[in-house]
């Protein structure tokens, strides 16, 4: 290129475009100059200046990757310069980067998955190329079975070509034999689960009749009796060696509610049952494993320990709620009790033996409970405490204080229930009508909170591979936990609008 204007050639101008091969600039100064130099300029840094004793054409190679600016100084026979800054050179000599999960695969005959699933190209200069993969996996045939090689190509702006050969082992789904050994399994599992109910509702019956009835001597157990004398058994030896650890202590105080509640022999009892759980979990979960012809991982195996140690929170947590719900809606029939009694001249001792006599159920156990601690010499205002502590109703509350205070000041029993009778009936009342009046904005609040588990369902089953990224790379899976805390604040937040303090 002869720019005449200048008094100069140079072959290439400039080359903003990206390539991968070599830039060759050729550069003879004009008429006049007796020598010159030249910079070239790399990424914005200046590298060694050259010097050329006379005005002879040179050859300047740019062969690595890099942005790249020429300046020339020509200086004449009177010591004056000209300076000369050509344009941009891109050279970029860098292969896009392949990025896929594992060298190898195993997939089943006649599945349905998508070799693109977790793969990722990225470029020095055009940066996510993740579009722009190709595969030969058109020409593969994955319902045979055998290795398959898929080779990964992407091509970036300058030409630089990336491959990457990934093996895909096609084996027997056993899909037939894997059903047949589902449907079993859950038959035998639905089975059990008829036996187990109908073995509690016996127990249950067993337990209400048991004091009309004797006791048959030589009486021999069922499978039933022997699975949970095993189970008892198990949890009382794994109770034993925790209670020889001191912070096992303070570590089973916080299950002492549900002890008390549910007539547990001790709070490490419960810990013992959870630990219990979690065995049964991982055992269920090497099973389905083995099933399905995988191998437990390390995550996989510590989540289902820790699945199974929290749901005996969960079961204890839904049996308390319902347990303190069963004691709350039963509490006005104990005070209606309690108030005839007082009018007929019983003291505080009898009235709650006559509510432990007359009442069934929660409430029951409950008033059973402080008459045994009443006769067992506790006062008044001890065994109220108690009972308040162990439920957490504020009607319970309430009821205490008042009898603490009459126990001590003396008062007019009879008035003071009476008030407390009707002030728990018209809360009752207000109660029950709330509910009525919020019924239909609680049902649109528990639509709300499952409608993302159903959109999720119904997106998987149209196509299972959409959340797969989520699961795939670390960018999904901190993606993942975002959502799933979004998920959490917005049903807190749905429950504290919804929520309605009396």
């Amino acid at each position: 290129m002869l720019l005449e204007d200048e008094g100069y050639y140079i072959s290439v101008a400039s080359h903003e475009e990206f390539t991968r091969d070599d830039i060759v600039v050729d550069y003879l100064p004009g008429d006049g100059v007796v020598n010159y130099s030249y910079t070239v300029i790399k990424n914005g840094n200046e590298t060694e200046t050259i010097y050329v004793e006379d005005a002879s054409a040179i050859r300047i190679v740019l062969n690595e990757t890099g942005q790249y600016r020429i300046e020339f100084v020509n200086y004449d026979s009177q010591g004056m310069t000209t300076t000369f800054k050509t344009g941009i050179y891109n050279v970029d000599k860098e292969a896009p980067k392949l990025e896929i999960s594992k060298d190898s695969f195993k997939i089943e005959a006649g599945s349905s998955f998508n070799v693109l699933s977790g793969v990722r190209a990225t470029d020095n200069q055009d940066g996510n190329l993740t579009t722009k993969i190709s595969t030969n996996a058109s020409s593969i045939d994955f319902d045979s079975l055998g290795k398959k090689e898929v080779t990964y190509t992407v091509t970036d702006s300058a030409g630089n070509v990336a491959e990457k050969t990934v093996t895909f082992e096609v084996v027997d789904s056993h899909r037939e034999e894997i059903f047949l050994t589902q449907c079993v399994i859950i038959g035998v599992i639905c089975v059990i689960l008829y036996l187990v109910i109908r073995y509690y509702r016996t127990m249950m019956l067993e337990r209400r009749l048991g004091k009309f009835t004797l006791e048959p001597v030589g009486r021999t157990s069922n499978f039933f009796d022997r699975v949970a004398m095993m189970k008892n058994s198990m949890v009382q030896t794994l109770s034993k060696r925790l209670q020889k650890y001191t912070w096992m202590e303070y570590y089973s105080s916080r299950y002492e509610k549900y002890q008390i509640a549910f007539r547990e022999n001790s709070a490490v009892d419960i810990v013992a049952k959870k630990i219990l759980m979690s065995m049964i979990f991982l055992v269920f979960a090497l099973i389905a494993a083995t099933l399905k012809l995988e191998v437990l991982s390390f995550l996989q195996m510590l989540l289902a320990l820790l699945l199974g140690y929290v749901i005996v929170d969960v079961i204890y947590w839904i049996r308390y709620h319902f347990y303190r719900n069963h004691i709350e809606n039963d509490l006005l029939q104990a005070i209606i009790v309690m108030n005839n009694a007082f009018r007929s001249g019983h003291s505080i001792p009898q009235a709650v033996e006559l509510v432990a006599d007359e009442l069934e159920g929660d409430i029951h156990v409950e008033f059973l409970k402080m008459h045994r601690e009443l006769t067992m010499g506790l006062s008044v205002e001890e065994v109220f405490r108690r009972f308040a502590s162990r439920i957490g109703i504020d009607e319970v509350n309430y009821l205490t204080s008042s009898l603490t205070i009459l126990n001590q000041t003396g008062g007019n029993i009879v008035k003071v229930f009476s008030s407390i009778e009707k002030t728990l009936m018209t809360k009752k009342k207000l109660r029950l009508e709330l509910k009525a009046l919020t019924s239909s904005a609680r049902l649109v609040s528990y639509l709300l909170m499952l409608l993302p588990a159903f959109f999720i369902a119904g997106i998987s089953f149209v196509s299972p591979d959409y959340f797969l990224p989520l699961v795939a790379s670390p960018m999904g899976l901190l993606m993942l936990l975002v959502i799933i805390l979004i998920y959490l604040v917005y049903i807190y937040i749905i429950r504290r609008v919804m929520k309605v303090r009396m």
